[in-house]
């Protein structure tokens, strides 16, 4: 069956764009197949419900745009579908898979598009159309390997090849198929169905008993699930098992009976209608004639009020059965009328809806050419314009080559006969500088000479004298540096510390606290060892000074008793094992926090930390406490004392003016009161700044 065969592949559109017009159309086109899709749900107008479909299909052609054309093309087709207008329903859904089915990046809207043209064909009876979308519509779920369309698809070829002689074994291969695919998706509901369809199966094959056992798993799923609606189906195929196997019409009546109480409860009055008319049928299997003419005259009722005329037609032909076979000829002649009427009235509905669908087809494809018209035309008079356009360039182009060719001419020849002026004046110039130069030549020779002689004396008695004074220099540099290096060593080791060391332990021992005694003693050892091996270099990682401090940092918290608390913060984007210091450099600043910062201060909250950081090019190394401030009269003088006091950072301001000479000004300190918003003081900030020249490859 050729569908739209001149516009399915004449009829190009462009697919998007970004104009602010084109999103207000597609917008509202997108709001138009919303708007009837929701007004069929909610009121079902079916007349107004195909207008904004019919509207959305005009504005998606004026748009020019594929994928919103097929996609109001396809949503007309379900709103005939959902009416029974199954032959207007499948050549809209199959337009819809042929404009897209180039379209390589198109992939779940052609399953969609291709998967409704099956059922709409199936529906309609048009077994082998639904065959052959059913399976476009697999060939590319299974290309995406996508298991929801897959199962869909399935599902569809199932239950259109059973009603294919034959071709039975292959619909059930299908349904298991379909079956799978939703097990593995962990679908209940797509579960259900394919219960539904193999029981209905199994029906169809008079295989009963096996059909129930499908038709009891699905029950099982439906409970579970609340689905009253899944209910209202099961319970109506369970009675059409049993109807047709004619063994137990009771229960037939039954389920029937149960199926018509859910879809009463959710307003259904389709299904209520038919129901009833089935409930007709047994009564009439079982010989009680009065209870079927009562349940088909119920059934005929509601018909009437869904406009059902299948249903009414049906129903009248069964009175007309009942009453002749009553021998009530006169009631039976008139149902048999009105049976034959609307068989008649079912036929010209048919054949109204083909010619509609044909007009609809018509309009949609003239609408069609007539876009394609108005673009030819206006692809004809910009090529016009592109060719007028360029028609004068070209002129513009050679008259501006030929002005510039004679500028160019003119240009050269003016520069040519200045340049001939120009070489002659430049030759008279220089035959008399030659002149001149020969003579001068004799005299420059002469003085160089003498130049040379001199320059080279100057230079021998200069380097003699560098030389001698580069060697003073060492001399003194070398013996400064052994000095400082012996006096850090004496100031930070001195006995004072060993001999505070020695009572810190002793007082331990006599407390009885021998676990703090002994942790005591040997963070003492390795804060020896460390500073032994560490004052033979001139330069130790940053790491190892800090780990050497917080070794003396716990000694003197050991030794106070825990008066102080302490904290090393060490920023992440700096690491301390590539940054450069002098040996025992933070260790003095940390002692003079303590004895003159924190011990005095009456804070019983005295801390000391030591923040790592790195900013503006450079890696700070702060000690911070909050004690009694830099500046106050205990902390005030900056002169050595004979106890030590304030010696240590004496001794850290020689030792950094050495370290700089040698390491190209790399590191600084400074000391200050640290203060608030208010101007009170805090404690005291410490700082240590090594220079980004030295941290570049370090941090």
């Amino acid at each position: 069956m050729e569908v739209f065969p001149q516009s399915a592949h004449s009829f190009y559109l462009k697919t998007s764009s970004s104009s602010p017009s084109y999103s207000q159309d597609s917008l509202a086109i997108e709001t138009a197949i919303d708007q009837s899709k929701k007004l069929h749900r909610n009121e079902h107008d079916e007349e107004e419900e195909y207008k904004l479909a019919e509207q959305a299909i005009s504005r998606s052609i004026e748009l020019g745009d594929t994928l919103l054309y097929a996609k109001s093309l396809d949503n007309l087709g379900l709103l005939y579908r959902y009416h029974q207008r199954y032959d207007e329903a499948v050549p809209l859904h199959a337009k819809a898979y042929k404009l897209l089915e180039k379209q390589k990046s198109a992939k779940l809207p052609k399953m969609i598009y291709a998967n409704n043209a099956g059922v709409a064909s199936r529906y309609g009876e048009d077994f082998d159309m639904a065959v052959y979308y059913y399976l476009e519509a697999l060939k590319i779920a299974e290309e995406e390997n996508d298991l929801r369309n897959i199962a869909i698809s399935c599902n569809g070829l199932g239950n259109t090849l059973i009603y294919l002689p034959g071709r039975e074994e292959d619909a059930l291969a299908y349904f298991e198929r379909s079956l799978e695919a939703e097990n593995k998706r962990n679908n209940s509901l797509g579960v259900a169905m394919n219960y539904l369809s193999i029981g209905d199966y199994f029906t169809e094959q008079g295989k009963y008993e096996k059909a129930r056992e499908y038709l009891d798993k699905l029950l099982e799923i439906n409970i579970s699930r609340k689905d009253t609606f899944g209910l209202g189906i099961t319970y109506e195929y369970f009675g059409q098992n049993f109807f047709l196997e004619g063994k137990d019409l009771d229960k037939a009546q039954k389920y029937f009976e149960l199926s018509k109480e859910l879809f009463v409860k959710l307003g259904d009055l389709h299904k209520q209608a038919d129901l009833t008319k089935r409930e007709a049928d047994i009564f009439r299997q079982k010989g009680q004639i009065n209870l079927a003419e009562e349940n088909y005259l119920k059934a005929w009722e509601m018909a009437e009020k869904i406009k059902s005329k299948g249903l009414i037609q049906d129903a009248s032909y069964w009175l007309y059965i009942i009453h002749e076979q009553r021998g009530e000829h006169q009631k039976a002649l008139a149902y048999f009328k009105i049976s034959e009427n609307y068989r008649d009235s079912l036929a010209l509905m048919d054949q109204e809806t083909q010619i509609a669908a044909i007009e609809k087809r018509f309009a949609i494809e003239k609408k069609e050419s007539q876009i394609e018209l108005l673009e030819k035309d206006k692809d004809l008079q910009q090529a016009q314009l592109d060719n007028q356009f360029n028609a004068l360039k070209s002129h513009r182009l050679v008259l501006i080559l030929m002005v510039i060719l004679l500028f160019t001419i003119i240009t050269i020849t003016v520069l040519q006969f200045r340049n001939i002026k120009a070489k002659k004046k430049a030759n008279d110039l220089l035959i008399a500088q030659n002149h001149r130069i020969s003579e001068q030549k004799d005299q420059i020779e002469q003085v160089n000479q003498q130049l040379e002689e001199t320059f080279e004396e100057l230079i021998q008695e200069q380097r003699h004298s560098e030389e001698k004074r580069i060697k003073l220099l060492e001399s003194k540099f070398e013996n400064r540096i052994q000095s400082l290096a012996l006096q850090s060593l004496e100031s930070q080791m001195n006995p004072h510390f060993l001999f505070n060391g020695m009572n810190a332990v002793r007082w331990l021992v006599m407390k009885n606290k021998n676990e703090e005694a002994k942790e005591y003693i040997d963070t003492f050892a390795r804060l020896l060892r460390m500073s032994l091996t560490n004052n033979r270099k001139k330069a130790i990682s940053l790491a190892e000074e800090l780990e050497s401090t917080n070794l003396y940092l716990k000694i003197e918290r050991l030794r106070f008793d825990g008066e102080f608390t302490y904290q090393t913060i060490i920023s992440p984007e700096v690491r301390t094992r590539q940054v450069l210091v002098p040996p025992k450099i933070l260790q003095p600043v940390v002692e003079n926090a303590i004895k003159h910062g924190l011990l005095p201060s009456r804070n019983p909250h005295r801390k000391l930390i030591i923040e790592v950081q790195y900013a503006e090019g450079q890696v700070t190394v702060s000690v911070i406490d909050n004690g009694l401030g830099f500046g106050s009269t205990r902390y005030a003088h900056h002169e050595p004392k004979p106890d030590g006091t304030h010696l240590g950072l004496k001794l850290i301001e020689e030792r950094l003016l050495i370290f700089n000479q040698q390491h190209a000004d790399q590191v600084s300190f400074h000391i200050k009161a640290n203060l608030d918003s208010e101007g009170q003081v805090l404690g005291t900030i410490a700082e240590i700044k090594i220079s980004f020249s030295e941290a570049f490859d370090t941090v």
